[in-house]
């Protein structure tokens, strides 16, 4: 899976808005949201996309 990269400043992104394709980087995130808990990181957005894949592959 590539990096995803922060759509004001085009650095990599940490957060992402959830079911959303808008990646932002922390600096960027800071400057822009008051509250980054609004945020998902893009660690938990690829686990929880690991875990739907796995639970397919189950079935």
């Amino acid at each position: 899976m590539g990096s995803k990269k922060c759509i004001i400043c085009g650095e990599e992104a940490e957060f992402a808005i959830k079911d959303s394709n808008e990646y932002y980087c922390k600096e960027c995130a800071d400057e822009h949201f008051k509250d980054l808990s609004y945020l998902q990181k893009i660690e938990e957005q690829a686990a929880e996309l690991k875990k739907l894949i796995e639970e397919k592959q189950k079935q």
